[in-house]
């Protein structure tokens, strides 16, 4: 009688739990602030930093931003250096008439899942076009100051659970991506170079300009899926009944095919499940001076973020 007592009393205190985590879990969306947001995209779209060009020193205390975001966060800090050699590793010979830039940097936080040999990866490029002889100083406010935006909330919401991930993940702000998809490149070639044979990354998740809408009566994103893999659609549309209206979600069904003109594309070419959250058309400030933070939609902003939580918590709690 005793043991049947307390073997039931073990099932009570693991379902109490297990209903805990995932109250804290639903409960942490609240970290996300706007107010975060703006001091983020604010930073970031600093004239000093000379519009964040991969490669550049004004870019320098970018990085060391993003390792201190980390840090604070709580996470585990990966500084990854990238040479130019690693990159012709990686890539090969650059295009005709460009070069590689000498050393850049992915800046990752990490967070170990019960099963540290399969990966879940979330990435953003905080790099952008730098200053342009005639234009000007680009500052990227939606591209990527958003996408890091995302990036950083997210990392703050998965730490504030209190909760163990199935799957290690790892917070990516990918450099060198306005050259050509350098970090994520090279992330993805040297992960592959240095795995074993039980280890996998089980899901990729990209934020690339996601702070514009068309459409600011009812703010809208894309969300693109490696077709392969149909649940992540369903896994969408189930988290999206949790965002209030006004929200559109444009779907987009993409193929596992490595073709694509941002970080997921490495990972699509592997046929790694991915999901794209983008714009929903190119703004008429796209690459240009003027994308600027006074024209991002905050709100659109959060409520993308807020979904691609919904989405990642189904994939790795």
């Amino acid at each position: 009688m005793k043991k049947i007592i307390y073997t039931l009393s073990v099932v009570f205190m693991i379902m109490a739990n297990v209903a805990y985590a995932n109250n804290n879990v639903k409960d942490v969306k609240d970290i996300y602030t706007t107010e975060y947001a703006k001091e983020i995209v604010y930073f970031l779209t600093q004239k000093k930093f000379m519009g964040r060009e991969a490669g550049k020193k004004a870019s320098l205390p970018v990085i060391k931003f993003l390792e201190n975001e980390f840090a604070k966060i709580g996470y585990e800090v990966i500084k990854q250096p990238i040479t130019s050699a690693d990159l012709y590793e990686a890539k090969g010979e650059p295009k005709k008439g460009t070069v590689y830039p000498n050393m850049i940097y992915n800046v990752i936080g990490k967070i170990e899942g019960s099963d540290p040999n399969k990966i879940v990866v979330v990435g953003a490029h905080f790099d952008h076009l730098g200053k342009k002889k005639g234009l000007g100083i680009h500052p990227g406010a939606d591209d990527n100051a958003s996408g890091i935006v995302a990036l950083l909330s997210l990392a703050k919401m998965m730490k504030a659970t209190g909760c163990t991930p199935k799957y290690t993940v790892l917070f990516c702000a990918w450099d060198g991506e306005e050259k050509g998809l350098l970090g994520s490149r090279y992330f993805v070639h040297n992960w592959y170079k240095n795995r074993t044979q039980t280890d996998s990354i089980v899901h990729y998740m990209n934020f690339d300009m996601v702070g514009r809408t068309a459409t600011p009566e009812n703010p809208t994103v894309t969300f693109a899926w490696n077709n392969n893999y149909p649940y992540l659609l369903d896994i969408c549309k189930e988290a999206q009944k949790e965002i209030p209206a006004p929200f559109n979600v444009i779907l987009d069904e993409r193929k596992g095919d490595g073709k694509g003109g941002s970080d997921y594309a490495p990972f699509s070419k592997k046929d790694i499940p991915f999901i794209a959250w983008m714009e929903e058309e190119l703004h008429s400030d796209y690459h240009k001076p003027t994308d600027t933070p006074d024209k991002l939609h905050w709100e659109k902003l959060k409520k993308t973020t807020l979904l691609a939580y919904g989405i990642l918590e189904r994939l790795v709690f």
